[in-house]
């Protein structure tokens, strides 16, 4: 049985929360219900320059004052001055009844230089139809003949990427033991600060507030302990399962890749930093995000119980997103997420947001940020995906994404209904603006391990100048005789050009050399194994003119051979053991140079927990065994209903009365 989706979408003025019916039977008579939107009872409050990590004096009684109810500190954020507060109660005198009047009250009050509502921003489930006839699950990656395809064989000939690259994928968590990323993981964080009752706040069998549901707060294990809501419970998108989101952002990024099995990534060796921000329903704040944020780069205020991360981000992924009435539908200038944003920049980290799942609308909160990629989707033939977010705006880039028809996107996952299965190790494919953003941040680690030294506004223009203008009728809004042309006003600068701009960061003045070493890989035994560079390139792309020099960069030292050739032996060392190697190469006709870094994990290490230093110093990776690799499933099979995701297209709750109707009606897949 095939699984059949249809999404309608209605907006209306109407104070209310937007919630998705499952429905089984006619969907055309299927009612939608609604309920009371509360005003945000968080708020976070930035209180200019004090001293980090202390409320100023007199801070809540001020606040207490000004909204006439009581007011308690939760936390301080990692943002330098920002004060995550919650209401005790909602006012109910005087001229502060709506959210825009607390904003304005909150944000008038002397020494206040913003003030910000702790929203929600969630996921949304796109599915794919469970159809097993798609013999070539990335075609995008191919030289199809597709206008849109990615030429992706001709890209990993001049770089497969460099293990110095840090991803931050801001997710559900992910699975370790998933064999797709086993070997490429670092030990992350969980930032999912509210710890979920078993029930949550419901209201007529949906789940309306999230939380960790892996039982506990904030600590140093990013694993997915799924985010389906407890049983007998929907979530607001309608999905009763897991969806392993995290770990299919992941792999679309950073896969193991030439192993044989389930996919290939962007990257082949770039790390992954796994920072859990959403729980139950796929659901996270904003002072959740704006933390993870903080965490990641290495900037802003240190907290001593979860102390320093020791390997900054050098991209971030942030797959999610929702509506901003309250903002006028943009991101405001003085928003939290817009500071930790412009932060991360000025720490030269790229940040690529999905666009938003909203069949044409403009581009979502915060991906339509300043100093943000917005990532919507495509399809081979450049027309963009029905479902896909589309626009330009203000201080951000937008550009869509290739996937195969309807804009499908494989990636790594499990079969866990609810909790993960042990040998449930799987792919499917899977639609949404959540799985273009990781194809994009997985395109900026590759000219990063190109050009290291690029920066986050040559990155951009590299992207920019380099995207494939749209095809004729690309958008998905239709006029009187089908669908429109695309313009950058009214879909973005381009589609993906990853070929185009790996070139053209090559062609910047004075060339480097690339060091294109083999990908990194998880491996058996104690060695020996044999580390090939041999398609390295010299600054004009040649192979003449060029030395080779491999070191061990980390890990417990290991016998090494061959370390002034582009084959490196690592002949033993390699038992519960993870080691780099760097290997630069030098243009001796220019005299410049390159590294990239090739990463070994054996199978037995733990990679999963992050140490906190209780003083606020770095962390370190812990040793251990790990479980055995999961028996894997090498054919993609279509997502099951709750298992897509991409870059929410939820209203957002609790700010302003209006109310986003998703009509989504669902056939369960079953067994024939």
């Amino acid at each position: 049985m095939k699984l059949y989706v249809k999404v309608s979408t209605s907006l209306m003025c109407i104070f209310g929360f937007a919630q998705l019916a499952n429905v089984h039977a006619n969907p055309l008579t299927a009612p939608v219900t609604t309920t009371a939107t509360p005003t945000p009872m968080r708020w976070v409050v930035n209180m200019g320059d004090q001293s980090q990590g202390t409320a100023p004096a007199g801070m809540l009684q001020t606040l207490q004052n000004t909204l006439g109810v009581s007011v308690r500190m939760v936390r301080p954020l990692l943002q330098p001055n920002s004060y995550l507060v919650e209401m005790q109660s909602l006012p109910v005198l005087g001229s502060l009844q709506t959210p825009q009047a607390i904003r304005a009250a909150l944000q008038a009050l002397p020494g206040v230089r913003f003030a910000s509502p702790d929203i929600q921003l969630q996921r949304t489930a796109v599915p794919a139809p469970n159809d097993g006839a798609y013999s070539v699950n990335q075609a995008s990656y191919m030289h199809t003949g597709a206008y849109a395809s990615l030429r992706m064989q001709d890209v990993w000939e001049q770089t497969r990427g460099s293990s110095n690259v840090v991803i931050a994928v801001l997710d559900s968590g992910v699975l370790f033991e998933n064999p797709e990323l086993k070997g490429r993981l670092l030990p992350g964080y969980d930032f999912v600060s509210n710890v979920t009752p078993p029930t949550g706040t419901q209201e007529s069998g949906t789940v309306f507030d999230s939380g960790s549901n892996d039982g506990n707060g904030r600590d140093p294990d990013p694993s997915d302990p799924g985010d389906a809501p407890p049983p007998g419970f929907n979530c607001p998108d309608g999905s009763t399962t897991s969806s392993w989101h995290g770990t299919t952002v992941a792999s679309v990024a950073a896969a193991q890749s030439n192993n044989g099995q389930f996919l290939a990534g962007m990257d082949w060796n770039a790390k992954v930093l796994p920072v859990r921000v959403s729980g139950r329903c796929g659901i996270a704040t904003s002072s959740d995000i704006v933390d993870a944020f903080y965490w990641a780069t290495g900037s802003g205020r240190v907290d001593p119980t979860i102390g320093v991360n020791p390997n900054p981000a050098n991209i971030i992924n942030l797959s999610f997103a929702t509506d901003t009435p309250l903002f006028g539908g943009g991101c405001a200038a003085n928003d939290m997420v817009a500071l930790a944003i412009a932060d991360a920049r000025a720490r030269n980290v790229s940040v690529v947001v999905s666009a938003g799942n909203n069949s044409g609308g403009a581009v979502q909160y915060p991906a339509n940020c300043a100093g943000t990629i917005a990532a919507g989707a495509a399809e081979q033939d450049g027309q963009l995906a029905n479902y896909t977010a589309r626009g330009a705006g203000t201080g951000f880039v937008t550009l869509h994404a290739p996937g195969n028809s309807s804009g499908l996107y494989v990636g790594a996952s499990n079969t866990g209904g609810s909790t993960p299965n042990a040998n449930g190790s799987t792919a499917f494919l899977f639609a949404g603006t959540s799985f273009s953003a990781p194809m994009v941040a997985g395109a900026i680690s590759l000219l990063k391990a190109v050009r290291p030294s690029l920066t986050t506004s040559q990155v951009d223009t590299l992207l920019r100048n380099s995207a494939l203008a749209y095809p004729a009728n690309a958008s998905n809004a239709s006029g009187l005789f089908g669908r429109l042309d695309c313009t950058p006003t009214s879909c973005g600068v381009g589609l993906l050009n990853v070929l185009g701009a790996v070139q053209a960061a090559r062609s910047l003045a004075n060339p480097l050399p690339v060091a294109n070493v083999q990908q990194s890989a998880v491996v058996a035994s104690n060695g020996p194994f044999v580390l090939d560079a041999a398609l390295s390139t010299n600054s004009a792309g040649g192979s003449a003119n060029l030395t080779f020099s491999w070191q061990q960069v980390f890990g417990n030292p290991v016998v090494l051979a061959g370390t002034s050739t582009s084959a490196l032996q690592v002949q033993s060392g390699m038992a519960g053991n993870i080691a780099e190697f760097a290997l630069t190469v030098t243009d001796t006709s220019t005299n410049r140079s390159n590294t990239s870094v090739v990463r070994l994990a054996n199978t037995s290490v733990n990679e999963r927990t992050f140490t906190p230093s209780s003083t606020g110093g770095s962390g370190t990776t812990t040793g251990g065994s790990g479980t055995s690799t999961p028996t894997p499933t090498t054919t993609p099979v279509a997502a099951s209903s709750g298992g897509g995701g991409g870059g929410g297209a939820l209203g957002l709750a609790g700010l302003l009365g209006m109310l986003m109707l998703f009509g989504v009606w669902r056939q369960r897949a079953g067994v024939v």
